[in-house]
């Protein structure tokens, strides 16, 4: 077999520098980083009042099953100790929804939180307000026997 002889013009040249430097210049593209839409959900631990006492939430890191985010919630009813509980918290997360947060657009969503003693669901209803693509603020409205119970705090995307 022959050997190939290639020849290249001055213009050729020239377009094959040009598209070299241009591929060097060209920033590497960032390593791969997992969306909020799939990362654990963790809300700050909040507080309301309610008649002659205080209303505490703790809400477990929560985390995106299908359409929903879902974890464990701790309400305690100082002094009307026999009004805590404990239970599951199920949260609509839509595509949509989660979509709107990342591109800085307030949600409003619902759920549920479902007391573990008695397995009676509460109606959650409440509002994200994103401050950047993985934080912001949340407000929860949670419906009881004695009207609804309003916290406001903040939430963060995490691994």
């Amino acid at each position: 077999m022959a050997p190939m002889k290639l020849k290249f013009s001055a213009f050729g040249l020239v377009m094959l520098s040009v598209a070299n430097w241009a591929a060097a210049q060209t920033p590497a593209a960032p390593p791969d980083q997992p969306q909020p839409m799939n990362r654990r959900m963790f809300i700050d631990p909040s507080a309301t009042t309610v008649s002659f006492g205080k209303a505490s939430l703790i809400v477990n890191p929560l985390t995106r099953k299908g359409k929903l985010y879902v974890g464990d919630y701790q309400l305690n009813v100082v002094p009307y100790f026999f009004m805590s509980e404990k239970g599951a918290l199920e949260l609509e997360a839509s595509d949509d929804t989660m979509h709107k947060l990342l591109a800085g657009i307030a949600a409003e969503f619902t759920g549920k939180a479902t007391n573990n003693k008695n397995g009676k669901p509460k109606i959650v209803t409440g509002k994200a307000i994103p401050s950047s693509n993985d934080r912001g603020s949340v407000t929860f409205s949670v419906e009881t026997d004695n009207g609804p119970m309003i916290f406001n705090t903040s939430y963060h995307f995490a691994e």
